[in-house]
């Protein structure tokens, strides 16, 4: 379990560093301005990387449950697999259900209704309301809550459900690093909230460390954070409202949420 982790904690920081490369090269250097839509493009680098990650966790929950059938509560053995089940359609919603790798042809309604006239249904949704639906929940339960458990760690006491959002901080700087990447600036009230609410998440995540003194690689992590934050300001540019940096978020929310789940499942195994 430790290794496994470490490892992904590894591939992170290399991820990290492709993605700062690719926001820094495509704003600065001749010759890369269309290195984040190439990075970024369907079945491209970023949404591969999700896809990998979201087929992951399917394996790693079937994988647990298999292996702690007898062992697991009721609860454990149902949350566990729920996660597993939207993480298998989450992928196959990715890959259109084999579309993309088969290329077989939409049916009519696809073609009509579907905004990228692929076999998947989360196209079938208005995009900006299903990013506001999708990001409204991960800063609500993968950045507020657990920052506010970190904060205030006795109001487990009193909601003992909130233990489950005691989650590693560096879990939740890959939230904060994915949400780093958006188009700054735009005249758009749903941009403007998501900027606020990130410059927020930091401060709050500043202030944990101010008043815990986290250890050197925990501030570290931060820094690296509040440096891609800078990078994608100034770079705000090369960003585009309808998606470009979308894969990039999607691709380390997936991430983070395979950090939480192997996580949880470990403080779940060691209660038995």
């Amino acid at each position: 379990m430790l290794k496994i982790q470490n490892t992904l904690f590894t591939l992170t920081t290399l991820l990290y560093l492709v993605s700062i490369w690719t926001i820094f090269a495509t704003a600065n250097l001749t010759g890369y301005s269309h290195l984040l839509l190439k990075m970024t493009q369907e079945n491209g680098f970023f949404e591969t990387s999700s896809v990998v990650w979201l087929f992951f966790i399917f394996i790693y929950g079937i994988y647990t449950l298999i292996k702690y059938k007898n062992r697991l509560s009721r609860y454990a053995t149902i949350a566990i697999g729920v996660f597993a089940i939207f993480a298998f359609l989450g992928a196959m919603e990715e890959i259109s259900w084999g579309q993309q790798l088969f290329h077989f042809s939409s049916t009519d309604y696809f073609m009509k209704h579907n905004l990228q006239q692929e076999t998947n249904l989360h196209n079938l949704i208005d995009a900006n309301l299903f990013s506001s639906i999708i990001y409204s929940n991960i800063y609500i339960f993968c950045l507020y809550i657990p920052l506010l458990v970190k904060l205030f760690p006795t109001l487990i006491e009193r909601f003992k459900l909130l233990e489950y959002f005691d989650i590693n901080p560096h879990a939740i700087l890959v939230v904060l690093f994915s949400s780093a990447f958006q188009k700054y600036f735009y005249n758009d009230i749903g941009v403007i909230t998501d900027m606020v609410t990130h410059i927020v998440a930091l401060a709050l995540f500043g202030y944990f460390l101010f008043l815990y003194r986290g250890d050197r690689w925990l501030n570290i992590h931060f820094g690296l954070v509040l440096l891609t934050t800078v990078v994608a300001i100034s770079s705000y540019r090369v960003f585009d409202f309808f998606n470009a940096q979308y894969e990039i978020r999607e691709s380390f929310v997936v991430l983070a949420s395979l950090l939480i789940y192997i996580e949880l499942i470990k403080k779940e195994k060691l209660k038995v």
